[in-house]
């Protein structure tokens, strides 16, 4: 095949289908062919033109698995792979040499190149996003295989289970017998509860809005122990506290991006506690009493990328212990990814993640 199908985002809220070249595979890169592509929370931003790596054009996606089409010179050897491997790419890429790649913190690399996310189309090598046939792996990728009984929509988020590892371990260093609150239930939420529910945590305590009660369900069959739905008219407080005992607790992980749910977090953690910010506002100011951060001595983190956190990941979506593929609850062939990223935008009640089927 010399060309191939992509979806590429020519301006805000227009994307359309356009064929490219698929390119040879210089020294330590490789071809991949895309098997599926979900649509990250943060694609959305990207297609409206709000993310602060908003470019055009630009073929979006960096969730995704697929197999190894084709090897340039050495990269079988650096990546330990082989033409028809089945493998998951991690979104970021390492330059390899800035002061927060050589110290592992690779999500943060000075060059900030993620794919799907930072490069645009209008120039060779052209595929460097997941809404297509085909994507060029390029030096200073981390690469996984992933086992061929695993469900595609399954492998196709292991950098957000990836996520909820850092939240949760790295990050929020829980322990065993932990108490664990986690507001807001999509994709990072439910990937959070897997990583608490494996790290013995207890309770793990999950809360969401009206609308969240099938993803409540879910995060209860990932090892949530409670759902709290808070609806209008309930102290958020008292209604998050309660499956606790009434006590505050030792974690808390806020997935939501809200001002309401930020605040409600600060209030819900123990003195001494851990406070892990992963949510985004887009940009919204939010408003913090810090007193109690102060005199609670409240530990705060913000919580992104997942810099070695993926090989954990690996483990646990190759072991079939959970039905990680529940998260993605739509699919669309890649050539409607419009139509699947409109639905994906316009409900959030009945929708988690979408899936894109080359």
């Amino acid at each position: 095949m010399t060309e191939c199908m992509a979806m590429v985002v020519e301006a805000p809220e227009r994307m359309v289908r356009r064929r490219f070249p698929v390119p040879e595979p210089g020294p330590g890169e490789f071809l991949l062919k895309i098997e599926r592509v979900a649509i990250c929370g943060s694609d959305p931003k990207l297609y409206k033109g709000f993310h602060k790596r908003s470019s055009f054009p630009k073929i979006l996606g960096h969730e995704l698995v697929g197999f190894v089409d084709r090897l340039g010179p050495g990269a079988a050897k650096k990546y330990g792979i082989e033409e028809g491997e089945r493998v998951v790419v991690e979104p970021y890429i390492l330059c390899g040499s800035c002061r927060y790649c050589l110290t592992g913190i690779y999500h943060s690399c000075e060059r900030e190149r993620n794919y799907g996310v930072s490069f645009t189309c209008d120039r060779p090598p052209y595929l460097l996003g997941g809404y297509a046939q085909y994507m060029l792996v390029i030096e200073g990728s981390k690469v996984h295989h992933i086992h061929r009984d695993v469900p595609a929509n399954a492998a196709a988020l292991t950098s957000v289970i990836g996520n909820g590892i850092r939240w949760v371990r790295t990050k929020g260093n829980v322990t065993l017998g932990d108490s664990v609150l986690i507001i807001g239930p999509g994709s990072q939420g439910l990937a959070s509860t897997i990583a608490a529910s494996l790290s013995g945590a207890d309770p793990i305590i999950v809360t969401g809005l009206p609308e969240d009660k099938a993803r409540i369900e879910l995060a209860r069959e990932f090892g949530a122990h409670h759902g709290v739905i808070i609806e209008d008219g309930m102290d958020p407080l008292l209604e998050a506290l309660a499956p606790n005992g009434g006590n505050l607790y030792d974690l808390v992980i806020e997935c939501a991006g809200a001002a309401s749910a930020i605040s409600l977090g600060l209030h819900c953690v123990r003195p001494q506690g851990r406070y892990v910010l992963a949510g985004l506002t887009g940009g919204k100011k939010v408003e913090l009493i810090t007193d109690r951060i102060v005199n609670d001595e409240i530990q705060i983190m913000g919580g992104h990328g997942q810099a070695w956190d993926v090989e954990a990941a690996v483990k646990i979506v190759n072991s079939r212990r959970f039905a990680v593929e529940k998260i993605i609850t739509h699919e669309f062939p890649l050539a409607e990814a419009d139509r699947g990223m409109r639905f994906f935008m316009d409900n959030p009640d009945k929708c988690i993640r979408v899936a894109l089927l080359p």
